[in-house]
C-alpha cells in the first residue's frame, strides 16, 4: 500500500465503531460475581483483575505480562457479602489496597485488604465498625493528599471514612440525613471549583434518583442541594453511576445504568457550566437490566463511549463527535451480570502522554487529559518530583490531589501512559479483546494543490512515536504530522 500525498490541506474520512471482539478471549467461570476492578497489585506496569463475590471468596487474577492466569493468583480467607470493590493507594505507599463493600442488611461490612509490597493480605486489615455498602468510592474530600473512602448502603445512609495519615477511621466523621436506600456512588467535581462532590444514585422511585452533596471547601453538605426529579415510568432505580465528559464541552456529565431486576432505560445528565438539569438530557432506546457502568474511549476516537453491564449481556453505545448513540452497537456474544471495566491487558495500545497545569497557590485537585491512566510515571512541581506520600490519586477516574497547593504560576506536569486500545471485562468473568483497529474506508489519500508547485513535508509517526516511511506501512495506527498540526489515521 502507499500513500501519496502532494498537500497544503489533508482530507480523509474515517468511519468508527467499537473494535471489541464480542467473543471473550479469556474467561474464568466463578458463581455470585458482583463487581470487577483492574489495578496493578506488583508494579509490573501489567494491569491486574479483581473479582469480588456475594458470599463467595474474592479474587485476583495476575496479569501475566499480556495475559490473564487461568486461575485465581490470590483469594481472600473471608467470603462475605461482597458486591463494589475498588483499587486506591490508602496509605500512599506507591502500591494500590483493593476496598470492598459488604452490604450490611446481611450483616456485612466495608473492608480493606492491604497491599504489602505488592502482594494482597488475604485478610482485610481494615474493617469499619458498623457500615456496610452496595457501592463504594475512592475521593480526597478534604484535599490533603490521600484517599477517603465513601460507602452507600440501602440500609444506612451515606457516609465517608476520612483518612489520617494513612488510616481510614472505623466510624465515619461524615454522614447524609436526608435520603437512603442507596446503590450506586462516584465523586466528581461537578462545578469544577477544585473540591470533588458526591454523586448518589438509590432504588426508590418515590425519592430523587441521583442527588449530589456538595463540597463547601472541604465539608461535604448533610442534605444534596441538587437532586434529580421524581422517577418516571422510563428510569426508576441507579444501580451505576459513571462520569465523564460526553459532549466534549470541559465539565463532567453525569451517566446512569438502570435497572438490575427488569429491562429499563439508561440516562444522563449533561452538565452545563457547573448545573445539572433535574431532567436526564440523554435516553437508550433499549431497555435492559442494566447494572454497572463506565465511560470510556472504547474505538481510539478521543471521546468518551459508554459501557454498561446488563443481567445478560456487556453493551456499548458508541459517542461520534460527542454525540452520544441511543442503542447499542456493540454487544458480547455471552451472558454474566453486574460488573464491568476495562483496561489494555497487553500494553499494545499504550501512549506516552504529558499535562501541564499552571498553579494558583489555591487549587490541589486537578483532572488529567485522558483516562483510565495505565500507568503513572511522575508528577513534577517546577521540575521538582513529586512523592507518592505526598499526593493523592485515583489512576481509573483520572484525578489526582497534591498535599500542597503548588505556588502562583508554578508549573505542574504531569506523565503517564493511556491507551487507545482498551479491553473489557465483564461479569465473573469474561474478557473482550479491543482489536484495535476501526475500520477505514479510504486507504490512500491523494491530494493535489495546483497553485502549489513545491511538496509540502508530511511526517508519518508510528504508535510508539518513530518516525516511519509512506512506502512501508502495515495495519495499525499512525499519526500524520505537519509543522505543529496532528492528525491520527487508522489503517486496517
Amino acid at each position: 500500500m502507499r500513500i501519496f500525498i502532494f498537500f497544503l490541506l489533508i482530507f480523509f474520512t474515517l468511519l468508527f465503531s467499537i473494535p471489541l471482539d464480542p467473543n471473550p478471549s479469556w474467561y474464568y467461570f466463578c458463581s455470585a460475581p458482583r463487581d470487577i476492578a483492574f489495578g496493578d497489585i506488583d508494579n509490573d506496569n501489567y494491569l491486574d483483575l479483581a473479582i469480588v463475590r456475594e458470599s463467595e471468596v474474592n479474587y485476583l487474577f495476575k496479569n501475566l505480562r499480556g495475559r490473564l492466569d487461568s486461575f485465581p493468583s490470590w483469594q481472600s480467607n473471608d467470603a462475605d457479602f461482597t458486591i463494589s470493590c475498588a483499587f486506591g493507594d490508602v496509605d500512599n505507599d506507591g502500591y494500590l489496597d483493593l476496598a470492598v463493600g459488604n452490604y450490611r442488611l446481611a450483616g456485612g461490612r466495608v473492608k480493606l485488604y492491604k497491599n504489602e509490597n505488592g502482594n494482597l493480605n488475604p485478610e482485610p486489615r481494615w474493617i469499619a465498625e458498623n457500615d456496610g455498602a452496595v457501592c463504594i468510592a475512592w475521593g480526597d474530600v478534604d484535599n490533603d493528599g490521600d484517599l477517603d473512602l465513601a460507602a452507600v448502603d440501602l440500609f444506612g445512609y451515606p457516609c465517608v471514612f476520612f483518612n489520617n495519615e494513612g488510616e481510614l477511621e472505623r466510624s465515619p466523621s461524615w454522614r447524609a440525613v436526608d435520603y437512603n436506600l442507596d446503590l450506586s456512588c462516584a465523586f466528581v467535581d461537578i462545578d469544577n471549583d477544585g473540591w470533588l462532590d458526591l454523586v448518589v444514585g438509590n432504588i426508590n422511585w418515590a425519592i430523587p434518583l441521583i442527588r449530589i452533596y456538595k463540597n463547601n471547601q472541604g465539608r461535604l453538605e448533610t442534605r444534596a442541594s441538587w437532586r434529580s426529579v421524581l422517577p418516571q415510568t422510563d428510569y426508576e432505580t441507579a444501580d451505576g453511576i459513571a462520569i465523564g465528559d460526553v459532549n466534549r464541552d470541559g465539565w463532567l456529565d453525569v451517566f446512569v445504568s438502570n435497572y438490575m431486576n427488569e429491562g429499563k432505560r439508561n440516562y444522563g445528565f449533561f452538565n452545563n457550566e457547573g448545573r445539572l438539569d433535574t431532567f436526564p438530557n440523554w435516553l437508550s432506546n433499549d431497555q435492559n437490566a442494566s447494572i454497572r457502568s463506565y465511560l470510556a474511549d472504547l474505538d481510539g476516537d478521543e471521546d468518551l463511549d459508554f459501557c454498561y453491564a446488563n443481567r445478560g449481556r456487556a453493551m456499548v453505545y458508541e459517542n461520534i463527535n460527542g454525540s452520544l448513540s441511543p442503542n447499542p452497537v456493540w454487544s458480547s456474544s455471552v451472558s454474566s451480570e453486574w460488573g464491568v471495566a476495562v483496561a489494555d491487558i497487553d500494553n499494545d495500545g499504550l501512549i506516552l502522554k504529558s499535562d501541564t497545569f499552571i498553579g494558583d497557590s489555591v487549587r490541589k485537585l486537578f483532572y488529567l487529559k485522558k483516562r483510565p491512566v495505565q500507568r503513572l510515571l511522575e508528577i513534577r512541581v517546577n521540575n521538582t518530583p513529586i512523592p507518592a506520600s505526598n499526593y493523592a490519586i485515583d489512576l481509573y477516574n483520572g484525578w489526582f490531589t497534591l498535599k500542597e497547593a503548588p505556588s502562583r504560576s508554578s508549573q505542574i506536569v504531569v506523565t503517564y501512559y493511556y491507551s487507545l486500545d482498551l479491553d473489557l471485562a465483564f461479569g465473573g468473568c469474561y474478557l473482550f479483546l479491543n482489536r484495535r483497529m476501526p475500520e477505514i474506508k479510504e486507504k490512500e489519500f491523494i491530494y493535489s494543490d495546483r497553485k502549489q508547485s513545491s511538496k509540502k513535508e508530511l511526517e508519518i509517526y508510528n504508535i510508539l512515536g518513530r518516525k516511519v516511511s509512506a512506502d512501508n506501512l502495515k495495519k495499525g495506527v499512525y499519526f500524520l504530522k505537519k509543522g505543529n498540526k496532528q492528525k491520527k489515521v487508522l489503517i486496517k
